[in-house]
Parts: structure tokens; sequence; C-alpha cells
């Protein structure tokens, strides 16, 4: 009887085994073929790298950008290659086990279609530095895995889908550099686990949402170059673990959050290009305040309505590279203890103000630019998959 038994389950685990070996090599052919005809229709078929994107039976043999895990598609990366085509035919419902897909950095053009929501294992959809116009589809909601989305540096228009707010397993959202609109949604403030929110560069409006206070695991956020209005919400306090924060080049008013210096971490504040004020008129309440924020390294806070003195607490910051308070109405002398800031100073512009008095004797010592208008040098870190 157990000779039996055995003999069944050895038959049962070859039929099981020829089963999946079958419909591995039926999937595979499948994907292969779908495959081959979006690559039909790219403009410059005579690419180099298309060489190996040839009729077989196995859609993981070789080809460029393709790798495979248990006989199924599952990374597509052909960043930077050149290629010119849209995403009008790409095999979106024949590639269910895909969970990389990165075709930044070369000549997509067109629109996302939204069959993109079929591609429900996706990790990461990089589509960054292409061609690519229209909305951003509501579909997108439905890639509940997704942990990056890069959409940045393209022709997109219309909206922030509202749906990207179910996209809970976020870490990475950079749809920065495009000619997006509307305002920021309020559900993503939703995505718990985001670590980047680039939004730069577009022609978002409206107020910033209270609830982006609730991203505690944001290290970055960039909403510079927009037409943003209202107040820098207090519950930005809540985010103390930011080490960049870009407001820069809106339309923002009102005081500066005194909750800001909750921020210890944070090394890059840009507030330049608004109509901020200093609530009360207080002696420069917010700016003695971030003598406390010991590593900052840039702020630039010029072309606002910032008033009152400059406090001696600025002195504290010992890392500080760059200080742009020009074209304000602070008033009062340079403290005297900016002297000793000559040392990691590079950048100090306080031009257009109502100062007065004479400069420390040490002031210029190792400082590369004084009184300098409208230096910027930044860098949009984005974080790869």
């Amino acid at each position: 009887m157990m000779m039996v038994s055995n003999k069944i389950f050895l038959l049962l685990l070859q039929f099981f085994t020829l089963l999946y070996l079958f419909a591995n090599t039926f999937a595979s052919t499948e994907e292969t073929t779908a495959l081959l005809k979006w690559k039909s229709t790219f403009k410059n078929q005579n690419n180099s790298l298309l060489a190996s994107w040839k009729p077989s039976s196995d859609a993981c043999s070789g080809r460029y950008g393709v790798i495979c895990f248990d006989g199924r598609l599952n990374r597509l990366n052909i960043n930077n290659s050149r290629f010119i085509g849209t995403l009008h035919d790409f095999p979106f419902s024949f590639l269910p086990f895909l969970e990389y897909f990165k075709l930044s950095m070369n000549n997509f053009y067109g629109t996302i279609p939204p069959e993109i929501g079929n591609l429900t294992n996706l990790i990461c959809l990089d589509l960054h530095a292409n061609q690519i116009s229209g909305t951003i589809p509501s579909q997108i909601g439905l890639l509940v895995k997704l942990q990056i989305l890069h959409i940045f540096d393209n022709h997109l228009n219309g909206p922030i889908p509202e749906e990207i707010g179910y996209l809970r397993s976020l870490t990475n959202l950079s749809l920065g550099e495009n000619f997006l609109n509307g305002s920021i949604p309020a559900s993503l403030g939703n995505l718990y686990n985001l670590s980047f929110l680039y939004l730069y560069l577009n022609e978002l409006s409206g107020p910033i949402p209270s609830e982006l206070g609730n991203l505690k695991n944001l290290n970055y956020l960039e909403l510079s170059n927009n037409h943003l209005t209202g107040l820098i919400p207090s519950e930005f306090g809540n985010l103390t673990n930011l080490g960049d924060l870009g407001l820069s080049n809106n339309q923002l008013s009102g005081p500066i959050p005194s909750s800001i210096v909750n921020l210890r971490n944070l090394y890059t504040l840009f507030l330049d290009d608004n109509n901020l004020i200093e609530k009360n008129n207080l002696k420069g309440k917010i700016l003695q305040c971030l003598g406390n924020i010991n590593g900052l390294w840039y702020v630039m806070m010029s072309h606002n309505n910032l008033r009152g003195e400059l406090p001696s607490s600025i002195c504290n910051l010992t890392s500080l590279q760059v200080l742009d308070l020009g074209r304000n109405n602070l008033m009062g002398a340079i403290p005297q203890c900016f002297g000793n800031m000559s040392g990691h100073l590079e950048v100090l512009d306080m031009q257009h103000n109502n100062l007065s008095g004479t400069l420390p004797t040490t002031f210029s010592i190792g400082i590369i630019n004084v009184l300098l208008h409208g230096y910027r040098d930044f860098h949009y870190l984005q974080s790869n998959c």
C-alpha cells in the first residue's frame, strides 16, 4: 500500500512540474510576442541596443534590459537608451509579474495609458526625463505595491490625481518639472511612508494642505516654483525628520510658523521669493529661533517682508554656508559675532534692507561673496530604484 501511495505521489509531482513548466513556457512566449509588438512601434529600429530583442520562445534569453524571475518577466530597465516611442502599445495586460518598469532618459512621448493600472505588482515606476504629455491617469492609484514613482521632467499637465493617496507603500514621489496644475491633493497626507516629496517647478496653486504635516518620515519636501498661496501650515513642525524644506518662488503669505524651530534635522531652508512676514514684528523672533537648528547649511529667505533686527543667535549656526536675507525690511546693526562665521560662511546677502552700523572687522576673511544678490546653487536629490 505504501509503495502505491509513493508512486501516486511521484506521478502527481511529475504532472504538476510539467504543468508548471508548460505554463511558464506559454507565458514566456506570450510575453515575448507582446514585447516584440511594442518594439515594432519604436521610431528608431536601428538602435543597436534593440538587436537582442528578436523572436524567441524565451522572453528571458539575453534581451537588453529584461530580467526574469521564475521564468516570468520581472524587471524592464531600459533607462538612457535613446529609444523613441510611445506607451500606447505597451503590453500592460501581458506582464502581470512586472515589478520594476524603468524607461527614464529616453524619448518616449504621448500619454500614459490608463492600462498602467494593470501592473498591480509594480514596485518602481520610473519615467523621468522623457517627453510624456497629457494627464496622470487616475488608474495609477491601483498600483498599491508601488514604492517609487518618478515622472519628473516631462510635459505632464492637469491635476495630481487624488488616487495617488491610495499608494500607501510609496517612499518616493517625484512629479517635478512638469506643467501640473490645480491644488495639491490633501490625500497625499495619507502616504505615511513617504521620504521624498518633489512637486517643484509646476503650476500648482491654492494653499498647502495641512495634511502634509502627517508625513513624519519625510526627509525632503520640495514645493518650490509653483503658484501656492496662503500660510505655511503650522503642522510642518511635526516633520521632525525633515532635512530639506523648499517653498521658494511661490505666493505664500503671513507669518513663518514658530513650529518650524522643531525641525532640528533641517539643513536647507528655502523660503525666498514669497510674501512672508514676521509675526507681530517681534524683533526677528523666527530668525532668533533658527539659531537653535544647529545643522543648517543654507538659509534662503530673501524677497519677503521680514522685519526686525538680526539676532546674535544666528551666530550659533556653525555649519551655515549660505545666508540670504536680502530684500526684506530688516533693521538695526549686524551683530559683531558675525565676524566669527568667516570660517564657514561662503555667501552672505543682506542688501536692500534697512541695516545700519559697520561690518565686523574680521567679516571678509574666508567669505567668498558678501552682499551678493541672487546666489542659488540647489541640487534636487532623487532616489533611484
